[in-house]
């Protein structure tokens, strides 16, 4: 830390903590940030999904530090064909979210709007900028989202999956910019789940009201 001239001593490498801040450069530690779990049901014509985010791994909200960092959850559910079931209830990925908007998910991330112009989002924090929302999710905290589709009439199995992404700046910056900076998967989670028929649901419900 100082030379030996003016007084510095020597020390055992082995013995210096490590300064190194990895933070979002290393895959590995985004990838064991948080813990995510899928769970659905049938009700009738629909599935009810919840996803369940948990921050388990940070000593802070995630994502943090650069205003731009997003996280952005997919929900998607499919039929025995592997064909996409239909959204009818839940969240979606707002209009800032790239490829991804409109589809069934969440996008968390702390989200500031320009005085001076009123754009958003907005990365330059330089800049007086208001925020306009923050969905975070603290240190040792869960995150809930519920999604509803309706259920395939011939019943059978269907898969739920969630992907959690991790973008390091908001999509139409990125290109606007010329970056190439592609997502990271940071967690994934599925669930399965065999389905009734309609008609096996609701026959009884028709009989029992004769």
């Amino acid at each position: 830390f100082a030379l030996p001239e003016v007084g510095g001593l020597e020390h055992p490498p082995e013995k210096i903590p490590s300064h190194l801040q990895i933070g979002a450069a290393d895959i590995d530690l985004l990838q064991n940030t948080v813990s995510m779990t899928v769970s659905a049901w049938q009700i009738g014509s629909r599935i009810e999904t919840t996803v369940s985010i948990s921050n388990t791994g940070a000593g802070h909200d995630v994502p943090t530090d650069f205003p731009g960092r997003q996280m952005i959850l997919l929900v998607s559910a499919t039929d025995t064909q592997g064909l996409p079931l239909r959204h009818i209830g839940g969240s979606s990925i707002p209009e800032w979210g790239g490829p991804q908007a409109g589809l069934p998910g969440v996008a968390y991330a702390k989200v500031l709007r320009d005085v001076a112009s009123g754009e958003e989002p907005v990365v330059s924090y330089w800049k007086q900028a208001l925020i306009v929302s923050d969905n975070r999710i603290p240190a040792l905290e869960e995150d809930v989202s519920a999604y509803t589709f309706v259920s395939p009439e011939e019943g059978g199995e269907v898969h739920l999956k969630a992907q959690l992404l991790f973008r390091r700046l908001f999509y139409d910056l990125a290109e606007e910019k010329g970056w190439d900076m592609p997502d990271i998967l940071m967690e994934e989670a599925a669930y399965s789940l065999t389905l009734r028929p309609s008609f096996d649901i609701f026959l009884p419900m028709a009989l029992n009201s004769q």
